[in-house]
This record gives C-alpha cells, structure tokens and sequence, in this order.
C-alpha cells in the first residue's frame, strides 16, 4: 500500500492514498468556545458538510440559521455564504468534509 501522512488541524494521523491527485476530500476537526466561531461567514467552491461530536451550534446558511447538536450533521453547497458558531454552553466540537 502506497501513502502518505498529512498534518491536519485535530487529527492524529491522516493517510492520504499516493495514488490521489490532490486531496479530493478534506477532513478536519474544529473545537471552538462557548459564543466564538471559528472565522467569519464565508463561501468557496465545492460541498461541505459538518457532523457535530459535542456541544451546540448554529449553522448560517444564506442569512437562514439551523441549530446542530451532537450527532446531528448537515451537507450544503458551499458556494452559499456560511458559518457555525457556537450557541451553547460548552464547547462545540465538530468535524469538517471538504470536497472541492
């Protein structure tokens, strides 16, 4: 088997196959503070998706606002402007999917 390994931001070790143009997927996990967000609302190409492992957030969507609770994900078209901040009282952990 032919891999490598890539640093990424809250995962311990990440392999990514060498016979993979690019990274197609992108995977991340986010923790952020009770009324922080991790940046502002923003938007770019491809889809996106966000599974919440702990905590409570909002996710902004268009000016449109849903809430997400551990266990709960959600996929959007990431060419919309969006953002997640965290509404509740602990911090909010959550993995990122990237795909371009």
């Amino acid at each position: 088997m032919s891999l490598h390994e890539l640093a990424i931001k809250g995962i311990a070790r990440y392999l990514i196959d060498d016979r993979l143009t690019g990274e197609p997927i992108h995977m991340h996990i986010s923790a952020v503070a009770p009324s922080e967000r991790s940046h502002p609302p923003h938007q770019h190409p491809g889809y996106e998706a966000f599974y919440i492992f702990e905590g409570q957030g909002t996710v902004e969507l268009d000016g449109e606002t849903s809430v997400l609770r551990a266990g709960e994900a959600i996929v959007f078209d990431s060419t919309r402007m969006h953002g997640l901040v965290n509404t509740g009282d602990q911090p909010l952990r959550y993995l990122v999917v990237l795909r371009p």
